[in-house]
């Protein structure tokens, strides 16, 4: 059901485990480029890699409270595996595209935001 007032979708379970995962991801976001340099690259590559399981555990946590049978829920699902996929391997590959990439999975977690809980 679509929150019809404001008091309405900060109560919604799905808005508020959808802003803790994009609260979580532009904070993850924050320590990667922060740990850029070569010298704090050990002390923060823990804090972000539990920060990304806090994202994936807390996207989890709004898939389930937002299920709903009758609707398709196609986009939200393909963007946990955006996550658990794509960021991983980019991470590998370039640091600079895994920044870019994680970015894009920030702008795809509003759009899931926008298209379900709003």
């Amino acid at each position: 059901m679509q929150a019809t007032t404001l008091k309405g979708l900060f109560l919604d379970p799905s808005f508020i485990a959808i802003f803790f995962v994009i609260f979580g991801t532009i904070v993850n976001i924050l320590v990667g480029v922060s740990i850029l340099p070569e010298d704090k690259r050990k002390k923060g590559f823990k804090a972000h890699r539990l920060l990304f399981y806090f994202i994936i555990l807390s996207y989890i946590m709004f898939l389930w409270v937002s299920h709903s049978p009758v609707k398709s829920g196609w986009l939200k699902y393909s963007v946990l595996v955006y996550f658990l996929l794509v960021i991983p391997i980019t991470r590998k590959i370039n640091i600079t595209f895994h920044a870019i990439l994680a970015s894009l999975g920030l702008i795809l977690l509003i759009g899931v935001a926008s298209f379900s809980v709003l």
